[in-house]
């Protein structure tokens, strides 16, 4: 038995099975007892007695900053879980403990104070809702640390991302080659890293394939599913033409639009095609179950995880490193054959 039948008897995570039997913090005590108990009727081996030979042992930080929370809220819960289950796997191996801890912080200097307080051996930080002053600004902490979830080609900073370009180009070629002579992105108000690297890419890959884009080809929504619901409301008006094809920023956007479209009397796809960004477990359950680009979370946790650790273990400054991993195409049923 291992810890996936665990969490499954459980009805917990992964992540939280394995805090649980690490002794690590983020587990009540109610939950960690039974958990450890299903794992001893399991006859799964708890880790208690574990040697650990590894030269600079202490706790790596996994640091959540929330700007604002429009971005990490309750839709990107599953997804940002991933990143934390290869993290935790790949920290723990080396002899590490691992702590979760969760910034709410308007002024980002304020939270490298927090984080050097508290003395880990490393960081990595979820950058999802950080922006390119407050990247320079994590130039700060005189520990190691690793930017996850976010890229700016120009920052001097070791970054581990998705790689954003590639995957875009990726999804418009499929779009061209299924007949679509009209394409339009679906884009974020709040201009995250990734948001701005896809919608930079969108424009370069339109001129790639000889395709027409300028700023009507953008249909700007609020973050989240309620955001992007209002919004594409405000937006699908019978005055205005829409293209025969939306590539969404991410999922949780195409279900907004999804449906506000559905609501506007559209077929998807017969009137228009639809593609996310993503791939959540939801948009193969969507109807029509959603096209999207499958994002490897934990391949990205693993590299950030393993990134860190050498530069711990090395203790000396190197030149920044930027990894970014590209996706893969899921083809479902939103995407129609025109010709």
């Amino acid at each position: 038995m291992g810890i996936k039948e665990i969490a499954e008897k459980a009805g917990v995570s992964k992540t939280t099975v394995s805090l649980a039997l690490n002794g690590h913090k983020g587990v009540s005590h109610e939950t960690r007892m039974r958990i450890l108990s299903l794992a001893q009727e399991m006859q799964y081996r708890v880790p208690g007695e574990r040697i650990v030979s590894h030269p600079s042992q202490g706790f790596i930080m996994f640091a959540r900053f929330r700007k604002h929370g429009l971005i990490l809220n309750q839709d990107q819960s599953s997804f940002i879980m991933d990143y934390i289950d290869s993290i935790n796997q790949t920290v723990c191996e080396a002899g590490y403990t691992f702590e979760i801890v969760d910034y709410q912080c308007q002024f980002v200097s304020a939270c490298v104070g927090a984080i050097q307080n508290r003395r880990p051996k490393g960081v990595i930080i979820l950058g999802t809702e950080l922006d390119e002053v407050d990247i320079r600004l994590l130039g700060a902490l005189t520990i190691p640390y690793v930017v996850i979830d976010t890229f700016f080609d120009h920052v001097q900073c070791d970054f581990v991302d998705m790689a954003n370009i590639g995957a875009v180009y990726q999804l418009i070629s499929y779009l061209k080659d299924k007949g679509n002579q009209t394409i339009g992105m679906v884009t974020c108000s709040v201009k995250s890293g990734n948001v701005l690297m896809r919608e930079r890419a969108f424009l370069l890959a339109m001129q790639e394939f000889g395709m027409h884009a300028d700023a009507d080809s953008f249909f700007t929504v609020e973050p989240g599913f309620s955001g992007a619901y209002n919004s594409m409301v405000m937006q699908v008006t019978p005055g205005r033409s829409l293209p025969q094809a939306l590539f969404c920023y991410n999922d949780i956007a195409a279900y907004g639009t999804m449906k506000a479209l559905k609501e506007r009397g559209l077929s998807i796809p017969m009137d228009i095609s639809l593609i996310g960004f993503d791939d959540l477990a939801m948009s193969a359950m969507m109807e029509p179950h959603l096209t999207s680009i499958k994002v490897p979370n934990h391949q990205l946790g693993r590299k950030a995880a393993q990134l860190l650790l050498e530069k711990i273990v090395s203790k000396r400054t190197h030149e920044p490193v930027s990894i970014l991993i590209g996706g893969s195409l899921v083809i479902r049923d939103s995407v129609m054959q025109r010709t």
